[in-house]
């Protein structure tokens, strides 16, 4: 690939990166994806920081040229699909620019797999709720469930899944989001048990229903952060999973409460 223009490189070096972020990924994997194109664009000297709501960018030659570029990310969610993209291309391109056997990506068909992996079909929403429904009844035999409180459980899974998707739609905070969404699982679950014949533990049903909300993989990329020498984003991101277990907490409590009050 043949040294492109400063402005253009570092449009193209901030996207990958941008893609990258909002989708989830570490900090360390974005900026070293950065730095990866920046080499293959044939800037050495480019520098990268990045935050789990903001992107740093110094693109340089070493002599003369150099630009920086600062973009915030307001919005972050989880897709591992986006990122198995973007670094397979990233380390495709390096490889070619590495081996002179292989041909060199072009900038045009670089920029057409970014726009194609960045507007790539997540799964139909029919299918995300119920399988989130999926994902609290299986919890639910996992901790001791009958299949009696699995298909409660599933019920309720799918429930909560459609509630917490209609409630993205009012564009509420992540945390309030997730306080309404762990007061519905025990709502639903309660309101199952007065309408269902049989006895049945709701403690198994509502353990289930709230590993839909768990922030498991916000935890695992704060451990790698923090692992890898990224502390600012590691204790960012530890805090931001701190908060949604604490809204988890106040929401099946508050609920609780509001269920024992009402002589439930």
């Amino acid at each position: 690939m043949n040294k492109l223009e400063i402005k253009e490189a570092s449009d193209v070096i901030l996207e990958v990166g941008r893609i990258l972020l909002t989708s989830g990924s570490t900090t360390n994997r974005v900026e070293t994806m950065m730095i990866k194109v920046a080499n293959c664009f044939g800037y050495p000297k480019t520098h990268a920081f990045v935050t789990p709501t903001g992107i740093f960018l110094t693109v340089s030659d070493g002599k003369i040229e150099h630009r920086t570029n600062v973009h915030r990310v307001e919005s972050r969610q989880m897709n591992l699909g986006k990122i198995t993209a973007v670094s397979s291309l990233v380390n495709e391109m390096e490889k070619a620019h590495c081996d002179t056997s292989l041909s060199k990506m072009s900038i045009s068909k670089l920029k057409a797999e970014l726009y194609r992996a960045d507007h790539t079909k997540n799964w139909p929403t029919w299918l995300q709720i119920f399988s989130g429904g999926a994902t609290s009844g299986f919890f639910c035999l996992l901790y001791g469930g009958s299949w009696l409180e699995f298909a409660i459980a599933y019920a309720v899974g799918v429930l909560v899944s459609l509630s917490v998707y209609l409630l993205g739609k009012l564009r509420l905070t992540l945390y309030l989001a997730t306080t309404v969404g762990a007061m519905l699982i025990v709502l639903f679950t309660k309101l199952f048990g007065v309408w269902v014949p049989y006895y049945f533990k709701t403690d198994n049903i509502i353990i289930g229903g709230i590993m839909l909300l768990v922030p498991g993989l916000a935890m695992v990329n704060a451990i790698r952060d923090t692992m890898s020498g990224d502390l600012v984003s590691g204790m960012a991101r530890a805090v931001e999973a701190i908060f949604i277990a604490v809204a988890i907490a106040t929401g099946t409590g508050v609920m609780f409460k509001i269920w024992t009050l009402l002589g439930g």
